[in-house]
C-alpha cells in the first residue's frame, strides 16, 4: 500500500520548528533509494521513513545489504561499519564511501544465574547473533571466548530468548550468557518479568563500557556500529540532495537523543497501530521512548558532534584493536 507524504515539521520541537532554515530543509522533496536493516538504525532515520514510502527500504535480512556494496542498486546503504570498512578496503574501486556513523554501541551481555564478578568461559552456553559482526567482534575482544550459538539476526535471537523459562532453559539447554542489543533488551526484560523469571538473577553488562576499560587507548565513548554509506556516483551528480539529507539526519539525531517525546508523537500521528510501528521500525514508539528518555540514549545513537568524527580512520583503528586481541587469542 502506497503511503502519502505528509508534513512532519509541525511535530518537531518548538526550538527547531521555529527555525525557517530547518523547516526548508525538512520540506524539500528528495528522491533517492536507501536500503537499511530493521532495528536501532531506523530511529535516526524516522523522519525519512515516515516522509516517504519510496525512498527508504527496511529489511530484516542484513546479508542482502552486504551484497549491495558490490551491486550498487541503491544510492545509500546503512550497514555494520566494521564489515563495510573491511569490504570496501578489499575492493579496488569501491562504489560506496562513508558519510555518517549512526549508532555507536547498544550491545549488552546478559548473564543468567550470574553475578557481576562472573566472566564467560568456553564451557558456557552463549548465544550471539551474526558471526563476525560488530557485537561478535566486541565480545571476542573483551572476553577472548567465542559464542556457542549464532543467529542470523537480532530478531531471530530475540524470538528464541522470549521462550526462556524460569530455570533459564531454552531449546533443551541451560543458557549462561546472551549478547543482546537495544531496544530488544528492554522488550525482553519486560517479557521475562511477565513470565515470572527472577530478574535479580540476571546480570546486565554494557559491552561498550567494558571495551573502554580493557582498551583505554580508544578515546571515544561510542564504538563503530551502523553507518551511512553513499554511492560515489550518486553524490557526484546530486551534491545538493546529499547535503540536504545530511542536514535532515542531523536534525533527526538531535530529536531522538534530546526530544524523544516529540519523535513518539510524530510516529504515532503517522502510524496509530503499534503493529504497524513494529513492522516498520522493528520496535514501537513507546519502546523507543522508554529506551531513550531522560538522556539514557539506550539505542546508542551517535550525537552530531561525533557522528562524522568516528569515521573510516577511527573504524580501522578500532578494528586493529579488535583484531589484535583475536590474533593473540589464536
Amino acid at each position: 500500500m502506497k503511503i502519502k507524504r505528509i508534513s512532519l515539521v509541525l511535530f518537531l520541537p518548538i526550538l527547531l520548528s521555529g527555525c525557517t532554515a530547518n523547516n526548508n530543509v525538512l520540506n524539500q522533496d528528495l528522491n533517492y533509494k536507501l536500503l537499511m536493516p530493521s532495528g536501532a538504525p531506523t530511529l535516526p532515520l524516522y523522519y525519512e521513513i515516515l516522509a516517504s514510502d519510496e525512498n527508504v527500504e527496511v529489511t530484516t535480512q542484513s546479508t542482502s545489504i552486504r551484497q549491495e556494496f558490490t551491486l550498487g542498486n541503491y544510492d545509500y546503504l546503512i550497514f555494520d561499519s566494521t564489515n563495510a570498512t573491511k569490504l570496501l578496503d578489499s575492493q579496488e574501486n569501491p562504489l560506496y564511501e562513508f558519510k555518517m556513523m549512526l549508532t555507536g554501541g547498544s550491545f549488552h551481555l546478559i548473564g543468567f544465574n550470574k553475578t557481576n564478578e562472573d566472566k564467560p568461559t568456553e564451557e558456557d552456553n552463549i548465544y550471539g547473533f551474526m558471526a563476525g559482526n560488530a557485537a561478535d567482534l566486541l565480545f571476542t575482544n573483551i572476553y577472548e571466548v567465542t559464542t556457542d550459538v549464532y543467529f542470523d539476526n537480532i530478531n531471530s535471537l530475540q524470538t528464541e530468548l522470549i521462550n526462556l523459562d524460569t530455570s533459564f532453559n531454552v531449546s533443551g539447554k541451560t543458557l549462561d550468557w546472551a549478547i543482546v542489543s537495544e531496544p530488544q533488551l528492554t522488550r525482553l526484560m519486560s517479557t521475562w518479568k511477565e513470565n515470572g523469571l527472577d530478574l535479580s538473577k540476571i546480570v546486565n553488562i554494557n559491552l561498550q563500557k567494558e571495551f573502554k576499560v580493557k582498551n583505554p587507548s580508544y578515546e571515544y565513548d561510542y564504538i563503530p556500529q551502523a553507518a551511512l554509506y553513499v554511492k560515489k556516483e550518486y553524490e557526484e551528480n546530486n551534491k545538493g540532495s546529499v547535503e540536504t539529507l545530511m542536514k535532515r539526519l542531523e536534525i533527526a539525531v538531535d530529536n531522538v537523543i534530546n526530544h524523544i517525546d516529540n519523535v513518539k508523537t510524530t510516529i504515532d500521528e503517522r502510524y496509530e497501530e503499534e503493529t504497524l510501528q513494529q513492522a516498520t521500525f522493528g520496535f514501537t514508539s513507546s519502546l523507543a521512548k522508554e529506551v531513550q528518555e531522560n538522556g539514557k540514549n539506550g539505542f546508542g545513537i551517535v550525537p552530531n558532534e561525533y557522528n562524522k568524527v568516528i569515521n573510516t580512520t577511527v573504524i580501522r583503528s578500532y578494528l586493529s584493536i579488535i583484531n589484535s586481541a583475536i590474533n593473540n587469542k589464536g
